[in-house]
């Protein structure tokens, strides 16, 4: 989900630039992923690039070392952030890049939380489901979450399907409520 407005205007700009300059658009998703893990990983540096006391040009300095392998665009998009002064946009035009590329090449990442690791034949099984209904190409992620009990969680994109026993059990509980309350 995007939620902020100017770095989903760089996103889409280095995106669109990416395509109408016939440049690698799969080398910067790569780079967009890399930089958007890297803010993940590290609160540090998040706190370091929004930090209003620490000197622009140490924090330029400081992501052309940490970024030193990206390409060259990903590297002009560090330079035109900072010369913006919206270097602290750096993490979520990242996660918007990777966002609109998604988007771009069709992909969805779907998430499939259950209480216990799921057989291959159950994944595979899955995926094919939401390839039909979504006519995309998924990227499952089965995450294992004992809190729900048992059933399942799926997330496709903005869409929830929660059929875990934690969640039915919840139901229940509240109609009982309601029904002692009248």
């Amino acid at each position: 989900m995007i939620y902020n407005r100017a770095a989903y205007r760089y996103a889409k700009a280095t995106l669109q630039s990416c395509l109408e300059n016939k440049k690698n658009v799969d080398l910067i998703f790569k780079d967009m992923k890399s930089v958007s893990k890297a803010f993940e990983d590290s609160k540090e540096l998040k706190l370091f690039v929004d930090s209003k006391v620490v000197k622009d040009s140490d924090k330029l300095s400081a992501l052309k070392s940490v970024f030193k392998k990206c390409s060259k665009i990903t590297q002009d998009l560090i330079d035109v952030l900072m010369k913006n002064r919206r270097i602290d946009l750096f993490d979520d035009v990242a996660n918007s890049f990777v966002v609109l590329y998604n988007e771009y090449v069709q992909n969805q990442e779907v998430v499939l939380t259950s209480s216990s690791e799921l057989n291959s034949s159950t994944i595979n099984e899955i995926e094919n489901k939401v390839r039909d209904i979504t006519s995309k190409n998924i990227t499952l992620v089965n995450k294992i979450d004992s809190s729900i009990v048992g059933g399942f969680v799926l997330r496709v994109g903005d869409l929830q399907y929660d059929a875990s026993f934690k969640n039915q059990l919840n139901k229940l509980k509240q109609e009982f409520i309601n029904i002692s309350i009248q």
